[in-house]
């Protein structure tokens, strides 16, 4: 028999998950429920307040484990970014009960928030329970947390109990472009995706900053922060010359597979005209 845990308060639900490591946490469930091989025993932690509250701490934004697309949606804190993949997010009875941090968990490289999510170097916050009763956390970045298909970087008796974007102001200015490619607009799971930010230098053309990354043509979604690097400081034929060799860089280190949604050559090239109209509306200011 499959056993079942309801707690009300945080600190019970990490209780819980110490004294019986093998129950798997779920909010929404919205992936769970589709699941082939079910848990030996779930805690439903969609009813503990302390993971329900999107808040500004310093320069970064906590975004509860607990919290649904769509209230997310309504946030004004949350960069424009991630709301564009929000939106996106299957149906809107799946947004109604899917979260950001059950996305994260999932680990698919199809997952339609992630690469935003590693544009802006997003983090987890997991907690734990010692033996003495005391609670410890600790951050990981989405980018190592996420180890594989289905994997995590997740210690016995951790929970992600929010979800972090460290210095959101910053990136709430920079410029945002986002591209889910599909079977159709609605309810689809992505055969590739594509997430960019860019910021120009103050009053001049030159990139300050850029950022870009791949979903669904990889184990895990990919972002090459060195070539971005390539592109920074830039502006004119100087940055047009860097962003064609970056994207020649790209054809040789993007690999989609085959399967039942999409080939491989087809998300290949899709990606690589995706991140030529990116980075050509960046160098061109009109983003």
């Amino acid at each position: 028999m499959v056993r079942t845990y309801f707690p009300k308060t945080l600190s019970e639900a990490l209780k819980i998950l110490r004294d019986d490591p093998a129950a798997m946490p779920v909010a929404g469930g919205t992936d769970v429920m589709v699941a082939k091989k079910p848990a030996e025993a779930f805690i439903y932690i969609s009813s503990v307040p302390e993971i329900k509250e999107t808040c500004m701490k310093g320069q970064d934004l906590f975004i509860g484990a607990g919290e649904v697309y769509r209230d997310l949606l309504e946030e004004p804190d949350i960069p424009e970014l991630l709301k564009a993949a929000m939106k996106e997010v299957a149906s809107p009875a799946i947004r109604n009960a899917g979260t950001l941090a059950g996305n994260i968990c999932n680990a698919s490289p199809a997952g339609d928030t992630l690469p935003p999510l590693y544009c802006m170097d997003a983090e987890v916050l997991l907690s734990h329970m010692e033996a003495d009763g005391s609670v410890k956390e600790r951050r990981a970045r989405v980018c190592e947390f996420i180890t594989g298909i289905r994997k995590l970087d997740i210690r016995p008796g951790e929970l992600v109990t929010a979800v972090i974007i460290p210095g959101v102001r910053e990136i709430r200015g920079m410029k945002m472009y986002y591209e889910k490619v599909g079977a159709r607009k609605s309810e689809a799971i992505s055969k590739l995706s594509f997430a960019g930010l860019c910021k120009r230098e103050e009053g001049d053309s030159a990139v300050a900053d850029i950022r870009f990354a791949f979903g669904s043509v990889g184990i895990t979604v990919v972002r090459r922060p060195e070539e971005e690097q390539k592109l920074k400081g830039l502006s004119g034929d100087a940055y047009r010359e860097a962003a064609d060799s970056v994207v020649k860089d790209l054809s040789e280190i993007l690999k989609p597979i085959d399967d039942q949604r999409s080939t491989a050559k087809y998300r290949k090239q899709v990606s690589l005209n995706i991140l030529s109209d990116f980075l050509g509306k960046a160098g061109e200011g009109s983003l």
